[in-house]
């Protein structure tokens, strides 16, 4: 299977690619950067492979929820890429992205706290799988940070920039295995959640391609701008 991923719900950006199970990407913090450096990215991959858009099964992408502004931006390109070469998407949890991202560090039960702006973040509760994916086991929200609650876990860690940002998750952490608040969501884990996406549900359209806010207020008065 060859899937390209795209993630932009935050301050970081990256693109990887899967050819037959071998992945490459490119990653970065760049604020305010993601419009500049994504298609550069995709056209990189894609001549380190040596494969065309037609030998694509499908374009994955970080439907949210993040900035407004950085998903609108990957998910425009998505769709741009998606329409031209006439291939589907994947829609993937920027939080469960952000989860999957820390398996690598050995989390298996992760509490996803990413900053929102706006004395808020966006967060979920995910355990990993036996095959080692991260799967929800709460309803995703933006809320306050004092708001968020740690369930009872005894290897529950805290993951996301929310908890270097905000003093009121920083105080969960006696009810913590650990906090890693470097852990950003990425292309790779995209992808991976990408391919298991595929084993129960059918890739959609590039019109289907659409964000995740769960602000939609905020998502509103941007667009009304």
């Amino acid at each position: 299977m060859n899937l390209l991923a795209i993630e932009t719900a935050t301050e970081t950006c990256s693109v990887a690619l899967s050819v037959n199970g071998d992945v490459i990407e490119r990653f970065r913090h760049a604020p305010r950067q993601h419009a500049e450096l994504l298609l550069p990215w995709v056209t990189q991959l894609m001549a380190e492979t040596g494969i065309g858009f037609a030998s694509l099964d499908a374009i994955a992408f970080s439907r949210g929820p993040g900035s407004f502004t950085s998903l609108r931006i990957g998910i425009g390109i998505v769709q741009g890429l998606a329409w031209a070469s006439d291939r589907p998407v994947i829609p993937v949890s920027s939080l469960a992205a952000t989860a999957q991202a820390a398996v690598s560090e050995g989390v298996k039960y992760a509490l996803v706290a990413l900053d929102a702006r706006m004395d808020e973040v966006f967060t979920g509760t995910f355990e990993a799988n036996d095959k080692g994916l991260m799967i929800p086991v709460d309803k995703e929200k933006v809320c306050r940070p004092e708001e968020v609650q740690a369930a009872e876990q005894p290897r529950l860690f805290g993951i996301g920039n929310g908890f270097d940002r905000y003093a009121a998750l920083q105080a969960l952490s006696g009810g913590l295995h650990g906090i890693l608040p470097d852990i950003w969501p990425k292309a790779s884990s995209v992808l991976q959640l990408a391919q298991d996406w595929l084993n129960s549900n059918e890739p959609l359209s590039a019109e289907q391609a659409q964000p995740v806010y769960l602000r939609d207020n905020v998502a509103k008065k941007e667009k009304d701008r």
